[in-house]
């Protein structure tokens, strides 16, 4: 490996891990500051607090924190020798920018392989733990398309939840005899979940079975609506159910459900190409930041780059919203959309590091 080489792969690891670690720190004293009143209520249970901020940072932040941090990472690594002319003095040795960014580059790839797996195991560990901590009644499990949770003699079986909207689809409720056989199953295309922790199903069929007589056929009933009242806030748990802490082989398994039942799956489709494009996003930031860099050499003004860096990256984020906003509508069309974006961002850094003065 050249000593050039070295030198600007050694800064970029360097700048990476310091801004990564600040920002880490950042994010913990804003989320203590935010919930100040919570902290000194419970200040002599530091460990709650830790365990808090351990499941949070991660979940919440991680998928986004690590290419910002690589994006300015990079961005130093070349603007900073840039601006102390030592670019210029490298050019004149015959190296060009882009091979001057190549290691950079490669480093960005490769950490954009880490930042799936990452992503794929402690991110998603600290979204379940989370998820769970927020609501201790308990965890629905995922099984063959379906969201399922038991609690007493009922087993709860939910295609969709809607925490939003409180509404679920897809609602099969298994009852079964204080001996363990299947007494009755209700079924509901939507439930509503009332303020006062009651079930309206809507639309819904019963099937009875004579537990004492298994030979006797079913009795099927529709239901117009029914009331299921709710003894305690742990049957909300179906509520919390979400395809978005599955890991990628299981929400393509809940995309294909969906598909088979009959919903429209956009939101979920996008879903899982947004989560499998997101690593790639790393590196994204890091082509974006290359060129920025370079044009400290000729401005000699840090602030102007980072003002150019802050507005591309706040036009990449806002074009990923819309297409989340325009998925949740139901536009088949905005599944592809996480990749069609990286494209054009990513052509947009290919030609901007072109123009690049050689």
């Amino acid at each position: 490996m050249r000593i050039f080489s070295r030198y600007f792969l050694t800064s970029y690891l360097k700048w990476f891990a310091v801004i990564l670690c600040s920002s880490i720190v950042a994010i913990a004293v804003i989320e203590i500051m935010l919930q100040f009143d919570s902290v000194l209520e419970h200040r002599d249970d530091r460990m709650e607090w830790a365990t808090h901020l351990l499941l949070r940072i991660p979940s919440y932040y991680f998928r986004d924190l690590i290419p910002i941090a690589c994006f300015a990472a990079t961005f130093c690594s070349i603007g900073l020798p840039a601006r102390g002319h030592e670019i210029t003095a490298i050019r004149s040795g015959g190296i060009s920018p882009p091979q001057t960014a190549i290691p950079l580059l490669c480093a960005a790839a490769a950490l954009s392989c880490f930042t799936l797996l990452l992503n794929e195991s402690v991110v998603l560990q600290a979204s379940r733990a989370w998820s769970r901590d927020q609501n201790p009644a308990g965890e629905a499990s995922f099984l063959q398309g379906s969201f399922w949770y038991q609690r007493g003699n009922a087993i709860y079986s939910v295609e969709e939840a809607d925490r939003e909207t409180r509404v679920l689809h897809g609602v099969s409720v298994y009852e079964l005899s204080p001996k363990g056989r299947l007494a009755q199953i209700l079924h509901a295309e939507r439930v509503e979940v009332e303020d006062d922790q009651r079930w309206r199903f809507v639309g819904a069929t019963s099937r009875t079975f004579d537990s004492g007589h298994p030979a006797i056929p079913p009795r099927n009933e529709p239901v117009s609506e029914l009331n299921r009242d709710v003894s305690t806030a742990s049957d909300l748990v179906m509520l919390e159910a979400s395809a978005r802490t599955l890991s990628l082989p299981k929400l393509a398994a809940y995309v294909d459900a969906q598909a088979r039942t009959g919903r429209n799956p956009t939101r979920y489709r996008t879903l899982y190409h947004r989560r499998l494009s997101a690593p790639l996003t790393v590196f994204l930031f890091a082509l974006l930041a290359v060129p920025l860099g370079f044009a400290v050499g000729t401005s000699r003004s840090l602030a102007a780059a980072a003002l150019s860096g802050i507005i591309t990256l706040a036009a990449y984020y806002t074009a990923r919203t819309a297409v989340e906003l325009l998925s949740g509508k139901g536009y088949t069309w905005a599944v592809a959309g996480p990749w069609v974006i990286l494209a054009l961002f990513g052509g947009y850094g290919i030609w901007q590091l072109r123009r690049v003065p050689r």
